[in-house]
């Protein structure tokens, strides 16, 4: 039986069907951007590009997402789902302060879907990388 290898577009279609998932569609968006910028993906972020433009969110905040932490352009429930983002990809652990703030924020199904809208990326990212070589 011969071995295959991970179709990168399984992954893909994996990770798009968080889409359905209960956290705001915006704030996914952001997570998946942020995701890509945290993972060096640069190719990875074309589609959530397009998506942050259909889903109304400003050039100017996709811009400052690298700056979200001093930008005043997030609201409390986008900081908190990038502050969660950046410390789970950044320490693949949790500081408790981020984690009571996500908890604070979020109800655990929201919580679960954006975890999983991290890992899920970074999967895809981690993939796409690797094939591209």
């Amino acid at each position: 039986m011969a071995r295959q290898l991970i179709d990168v577009k399984d992954i893909y279609q994996a990770s798009r069907g968080i889409r359905q998932c209960s956290l705001d569609p915006s704030i996914r968006c952001l997570a998946e951007l942020r995701t890509c910028q945290l993972n060096g993906c640069e190719g990875c972020s074309h589609s959530s590009l397009a998506e942050a433009e259909a889903l109304g969110i400003s050039k100017d905040k996709v811009e400052q997402l690298a700056h979200w932490a001093t930008s005043n352009s997030f609201s409390a429930r986008e900081r908190a789902a990038l502050a969660w983002c950046d410390n789970f990809i950044r320490e693949h652990s949790t500081n408790s302060d981020i984690r009571r703030q996500a908890i604070e924020t979020f109800s655990g199904s929201e919580l679960a879907d954006l975890t999983l809208t991290i890992q899920l990326t970074s999967t895809l990212n981690r993939v796409s990388r690797k094939y591209a070589n």
